[in-house]
């Protein structure tokens, strides 16, 4: 990938207060993201699991589509927060504030289940790098690390 890309690994940020998420009625204190890669087309929020096909099936492990909804929800929060209060600097469009996209992975070094869920795509370490080029620049160079300084602001 191109010096345009920043990844900050082993996200962290603790609440203090908790984020309330209204959806899932439920209290966010803190969130651990494996990976946060910010792009031009936005950012990829990445959980890596080297589950094998045991695991898989393991009812004992947490799901990690809720895991990242959960972490999204809060990102989507703190970036919504940064863009109402200028704090995060974009362009401005004259139809009102610019969104940042964030596209949800789940990366299996293993195997990876056949099904499908929503708000998440599971890939293999193979397919990751094909589905991050396949999206547009919509931020220039600066703006993707303008997103990235503010990010790395709350990172524990």
């Amino acid at each position: 990938m191109s010096d345009d890309n920043i990844l900050i690994n082993d996200f962290s940020i603790c609440f203090n207060p908790a984020i309330y998420n209204r959806q899932e009625n439920d209290y966010i204190k803190s969130i651990q993201i494996d990976h946060l890669l910010i792009t031009p087309s936005g950012i990829f929020l990445i959980e890596t699991k080297n589950w094998s096909e045991k695991s898989l099936a393991s009812l004992d492990l947490r799901s990690p589509v809720e895991q990242i909804k959960r972490t999204n929800f809060a990102l989507f929060k703190i970036l919504t927060g940064g863009i109402s209060r200028n704090r995060v600097k974009l362009k401005h469009h004259h139809w009102g504030d610019r969104k940042i996209p964030v596209k949800n992975l789940i990366v299996m070094t293993n195997s990876k289940p056949n099904e499908e869920f929503q708000y998440v795509k599971v890939l293999t370490v193979n397919e990751l790098l094909g589905y991050i080029k396949y999206f547009k620049p919509i931020f220039t160079n600066e703006e993707t690390e303008r997103i990235a300084n503010y990010l790395l602001a709350f990172n524990d």
